[in-house]
């Protein structure tokens, strides 16, 4: 079981859209990514009690659209709405299985982490995609 944490993609565009690279495609540019994720896995790992797995999906519709990142095994890291909501709002958070399509994020331990890479070796990131006129969920980009 994982502990789910959902972001709204909104949210994350927000906070995080100013990290973008000057005139860069937005459905292509990961650098706000790498700022929540530079912002979020430190705070995990500071409160983590255990060693856990973080992966991460696009879920959502027509209505908008949330970055879940789940935390296996559940309670791992104790208070991870609290680390996370400063950083980004936290939409939801749920307990259930990981998604079987889901992709690497990260390695945590306590005071620690590493980023996760997946079956090819590749570091997965996730676009945020162009705030209006962008239909469907931002996708996911494997980089070397």
């Amino acid at each position: 079981m994982a502990e789910v944490l959902l972001f709204a993609l909104d949210d994350l565009r927000a906070r995080f859209g100013l990290a973008a690279a000057a005139g860069a495609d937005p459905r292509q540019d990961t650098g706000p990514f790498r700022a929540f994720r530079a912002a979020l896995l430190p705070a995990l790992a500071a409160a983590a009690a255990a060693e856990a797995e973080a992966s991460m999906w696009w879920e959502g519709g027509f209505n908008g659209y949330a970055l879940a990142v789940a935390l296996e095994p559940a309670g791992a890291v104790p208070g991870a709405e609290a680390r996370a909501g400063p950083i980004c709002p936290v939409d939801a958070v749920r307990l259930a299985p990981a998604r079987r399509d889901r992709y690497p994020l990260a390695r945590l331990a306590p005071g620690r982490y590493e980023l996760a890479r997946d079956e090819t070796g590749a570091l997965v990131e996730a676009p945020f995609g162009a705030p209006t006129g962008h239909f469907g969920a931002p996708g996911m980009r494997r980089l070397p």
